[in-house]
């Protein structure tokens, strides 16, 4: 501390050794068509199978090792301008190192690309300066605050550690079929000499990739307008750059192909890539890039009442809304249903989904309160005043718009990337459409029973969605099914599927010493 100024600085070292075991059909994955060959327990007939994967030769196999370090150091400066007004500014840096991946895959199709799998440059600029105001006029009821900052996020070792052994190979992976197939529950103990190679899935690090990057501004209004009683307005704004997403770079010329809606005859015109993919020997070769963008605007109104007469009460309103281009750290199973909804619909123009993105909200509302019933109590004597003394009331309402969803064609790859989960239909855009809002009403009521001195027992009976309205999660989102270039409405699209937080009611005891 020197006069007005305050200073501080620190550091901070994180050190993350991972041990990544993911054996994925190491014990193999048979499939059968009929009973008879299942309970023969060999799967010899048609379209039947044996697939086993087995630890490359002079590789790790399924064990891999993608370990971080992180360095972090700042330093601040808390500066008193005047009586009524505060700066902070400061700066932080932050270096975050992952071991590289130990395999390049020779493939010449890759080499001429410039795509190597050994290959993970760290991000190195990662400066993060930071401001703020803070502005208390002397005898006023009321303190302006705000503030601007850019942050680096971490990215995940799930991603990074794909990248270690998803190569082409660390993991091999064989077809058996006829008399070269095991006999359920066996399996190979090592690679046999017999059996069909895979045509495997790669991923790889994009050689620009960097951490992601956000930029924070926020303002705000706080005003005192009544004794206990504060009215504060808050606007935030975050940008995000340089964000993680999985992308398959194996695609064909970029071309357009003509849909027809079946009973009006609208035509739409959709993207499509050619059959000439430029990796021959892959199926996805897919890369981590930083390429995705998202933004925030989001304006909280906030009223507060602090403890007065035994209440203390928060009503708050957020008008929000997110807008991306499909982000996504955890894409990193190819043909999961799950994963492949993930990526972006048209890898050739991110731009194309450019919109609100999944987690948008754009209202919510929470209402809560807690209410201790002793100064009222305190009214009341003997037994009467006993009994009504030390029980709290409290309770959360929460109400909110629902949030986006995208009209897809079921299980068709209209565009022909090799990915059938991740199509919009056709006259529609991403996120065009929305679930149903939602209403809950969570109470609790306890009161607490002290004895010897400064122990106590608290009983507790609580209620998550007392009213079990429904909290809707999914909708069928088939908005066509596809026939050819033939596109049929499907009659069934919106109708809601699966609500999630059904009622919940808990009784719990609370001991205090």
């Amino acid at each position: 501390m020197r006069g007005e100024h305050k200073l501080k600085g620190g550091f901070d070292f994180q050190f993350d050794d991972i041990l990544n075991f993911f054996p994925g059909f190491f014990g193999g994955s048979y499939t059968f068509r009929s009973l008879a060959s299942f309970n023969g327990g060999r799967p010899s007939g048609t379209n039947e199978q044996y697939q086993q994967n087995f630890a490359g030769p002079n590789t790790t196999g399924a064990e891999t090792n993608p370990n971080i370090q992180e360095y972090s150091f700042f330093v601040q400066d808390e500066w008193r301008l005047r009586s009524d007004l505060t700066l902070n500014a400061g700066v932080r840096y932050d270096l975050m190192k992952t071991q590289q991946p130990p395999v390049r895959n020779p493939d010449a199709d890759l080499a001429a690309a410039g795509i190597d799998t050994s290959r993970l440059d760290a991000d190195t600029n990662n400066w993060g300066p930071r401001i703020g105001l803070a502005w208390s006029p002397v005898g006023r009821k009321y303190v302006v605050r705000g503030g601007w900052g850019l942050f680096y996020g971490r990215t995940p070792s799930i991603m990074l550690g794909t990248a270690h052994s998803n190569n082409g190979i660390n993991i091999v992976s064989l077809i058996f079929r006829g008399d070269t197939v095991p006999t359920y529950p066996n399996t190979f103990s090592s690679i046999p000499t017999v059996g069909t190679l895979t045509t495997p899935s790669i991923f790889y690090i994009d050689q620009d990739f960097a951490n992601p990057r956000l930029m924070q501004a926020s303002a705000g209004f706080e005003w005192e307008l009544l004794p206990q009683t504060t009215l504060a307005v808050n606007y935030l704004f975050v940008d995000g750059q340089q964000l993680p997403r999985s992308i398959d770079r194996n695609l064909g010329t970029l071309g357009q192909r003509t849909l027809t809606e079946a009973g009006t005859g609208r035509t739409f015109t959709y993207h499509t890539f050619g059959s000439d993919r430029p990796f021959r020997n892959f199926q996805r070769v897919i890369a981590f890039e930083s390429t995705a963008e998202s933004r925030y605007n989001g304006m909280t109104f906030e009223l507060n009442r602090r403890f007065s007469g035994g209440l203390q009460a928060r009503a708050a309103y957020t008008l929000g809304r997110v807008e991306d281009t499909v982000p996504d750290a955890t894409a990193v199973v190819p043909g999961n249903a799950g994963d492949d909804l993930k990526y972006a619909s048209n890898p050739a123009d991110f731009d194309a989904d450019r919109t609100d993105g999944n987690n948008d909200q754009r209202h919510r509302f929470v209402l809560s309160g807690i209410y201790s019933t002793d100064q009222w109590a305190s009214g009341f004597e003997g037994a009467l005043g006993t009994l009504l003394r030390r029980w709290t009331l409290s309770a959360i309402v929460t109400a909110q718009s629902g949030q986006p969803y995208t009209a897809r064609v079921g299980n068709v790859d209209l565009n022909n990337d090799g990915n059938t989960r991740n199509d919009i239909a056709p006259g529609t855009s991403r996120n065009e459409f929305r679930l149903p809002g939602m209403v809950t009403f969570d109470p609790r009521v306890s009161r607490d029973i002290p004895f010897g001195g400064r122990q106590r027992l608290t009983l507790i009976v609580e209620a998550f969605n007392l009213f079990n309205d429904d909290v809707w999660s999914s909708t069928d989102s088939a908005f066509y099914s596809v026939a050819g270039s033939t596109l049929t409405p499907n009659p069934a699209f919106g109708t809601v599927l699966t609500s999630v937080n059904e009622r919940v009611i808990q009784l719990a005891v609370k001991f205090s010493f």
